[in-house]
C-alpha cells in the first residue's frame, strides 16, 4: 500500500536510507509555534494497550545497541525542528499515535499538528512539526514514519473505496495484522 508522505533530511541525509518513511524533515533553528495541536484523543479499547505497542515498536527499532549512526554522528545537545510534509495527496491517519511516540521517547519533545486525522492533504503540505533534541526525535521517527504511512495508507483506501461505495456504508473488519488490530480499525 503506498504511502502518501515522504521524509528527506536537510541535515544528516546519511541517516534517512528507508524509502518507506513518512515525513520531510529539515533540521532548523527552533521557531516560534506556528499553529496550535488541535484535541485529539485516542479510540478507547478495554483490552488494547496502545503503549505496550508504542513501546515494543521503539525496542524493536533501536535493537541491542540503539541508535549507533545516531550517537556516532548528531551532538547530544542539538534542537532542531522537523517538518512533517506530505508527498502525494490523501488522507491523513496516526497524528494522535506520532504524538504519543514522540512523547514517549521524550516528553520534552515539542509536537504541533495544523491537521486532525481523517483530513485531506495535499503533496506538499505541511501538516505539523516536532523540535527539540535531535536525537529523541531521529529516535522517534522512524517509528512514526511507519505507523503513520500504515494508518495513512489505510485511511487514503478506505476513503476512496467508501466514496464509490456511496451510499453504502465501509466497515472495518477484524481481519487485521496481529497486535494492530485497533490502529488499522483507527486508520479505518
Amino acid at each position: 500500500m503506498p504511502g502518501i508522505l515522504s521524509i528527506s533530511t536537510l541535515v544528516w541525509p546519511h541517516l534517512c536510507t528507508n524509502s518507506r518513511q513518512v515525513v520531510k524533515m529539515s533540521a532548523t533553528g527552533i521557531r516560534k509555534p506556528g499553529f496550535e495541536s488541535p484535541a485529539i484523543k485516542l479510540p478507547s479499547h478495554p483490552t488494547y494497550d496502545l503503549k505496550g505497542v508504542v513501546k515494543l515498536a521503539l525496542a524493536e527499532d533501536a535493537g541491542d545497541r540503539g541508535d549507533v549512526t545516531c550517537m556516532a554522528t548528531i551532538p547530544l545537545d542539538m534542537e532542531v525542528e522537523a517538518h512533517f510534509l506530505a508527498k502525494e495527496d490523501g488522507i491523513i491517519a496516526g497524528i494522535a499515535l506520532a504524538e504519543m511516540i514522540f512523547h514517549e521517547v521524550d516528553p520534552s519533545l515539542k509536537v504541533e499538528w495544523s491537521l486532525k486525522d481523517g483530513d485531506h492533504v495535499h503533496k506538499g503540505l505541511q501538516f505539523g512539526k516536532v523540535s527539540g533534541r535531535a536525537h529523541s526525535i531521529v529516535i522517534a521517527e522512524r517509528v512514526v514514519l511507519n505507523f503513520m504511512q500504515r494508518m495513512s495508507g489505510i485511511a487514503t483506501l478506505t476513503r476512496a473505496m467508501a466514496d464509490l461505495a456511496h451510499p453504502a456504508t465501509i466497515l472495518e473488519t477484524r481481519k487485521t495484522a496481529p497486535t494492530l488490530r485497533l490502529l488499522d480499525k483507527w486508520a479505518v
